[in-house]
């Protein structure tokens, strides 16, 4: 009920967002496909609706128009040089969320297959394609064809030196790592009881119905855990996936080598 009404008084604001307060820094959600960027979506959403500046393809609220300053920019899926190459206010945070991408992979593959709106007509090939082949030839197309855009995403940002956020952890700390990150970097001008109820909310589980391992195809939050990839992956989709991409697994610290 509380959440109706909120929701409601933000219907009944003129032009439904307030101009954004320039004292405030821009914030910047900046992450790649499967890395729980609707999750962090979500969570900004209720917690600064009148500053969020809503998604656009190809990024193009953020590479294509003057950046607002005081604004959340949640769900860029950019590289630090395209991140770089916009004119930004002179007060801004920003924040890069990645996550394994053995898992990307697997998560990728599954909503194409099943979940995934089917807005282009890119899409519905894909996914025509897909449900043409079995798990293994179509892990295998993905990695081959479709994974090259996260893993360029990963690779600009630990070239840069980022401090990187792990989907990993957050599954694990969400509310200590937002915290942090929300609250104290990007001055999030929130009440702490108002945070958590956020943050709790928007769990897997209170947001799927589900526990986190259990398993809907038709679900875009299909199951909610860490290292799913090991369920999925055989040998071929292994060689193939550390052909491609087995450095980056190390430049990113999930390995130490290619011996996994």
């Amino acid at each position: 009920m509380l959440d109706a009404i909120r929701c409601l008084g933000r219907v009944l604001r003129l032009g439904g967002r307030h101009t954004p307060d320039t004292r405030l820094p821009t914030v910047f959600h900046i992450t790649h496909h499967k890395a729980g960027s609707q999750w962090v979506h979500r969570i900004l959403h209720a917690l600064a609706y009148d500053r969020l500046v809503p998604p656009e393809v190809e990024c193009a609220q953020f590479l294509a128009k003057p950046v607002r300053a005081g604004a959340v920019y949640p769900t860029l899926y950019i590289t630090h040089e395209q991140f770089t190459s916009v004119p930004l206010p002179p007060n801004w945070k920003r924040f890069v969320i990645i996550r394994d991408l053995r898992d990307t992979l697997v998560s990728l593959y599954f909503s194409l297959k099943h979940s995934h709106p089917l807005l282009t007509d890119r899409n519905r090939q894909r996914r025509a394609i897909l449900r043409e082949l079995s798990v293994e030839d179509g892990l295998l197309y993905v990695t081959e064809h479709l994974l090259a855009g996260p893993a360029q995403v990963q690779w600009s940002w630990v070239a840069a030196g980022e401090k990187l956020i792990r989907y990993e952890d957050l599954l694990e700390r969400d509310e200590e790592i937002f915290a942090e990150v929300l609250l104290r970097r990007c001055q999030l001008p929130v009440e702490p009881a108002r945070f958590r109820q956020v943050i709790r909310e928007n769990r897997f589980q209170a947001r799927s119905g589900r526990p986190p391992g259990q398993e809907d195809l038709d679900s875009h939050e299909r199951k909610g855990v860490a290292g799913d990839w090991k369920n999925h992956f055989t040998d071929r989709i292994a060689k193939s996936f550390k052909n491609y991409f087995g450095s980056l697994l190390i430049a990113t610290g999930y390995e130490t080598g290619f011996d996994w």
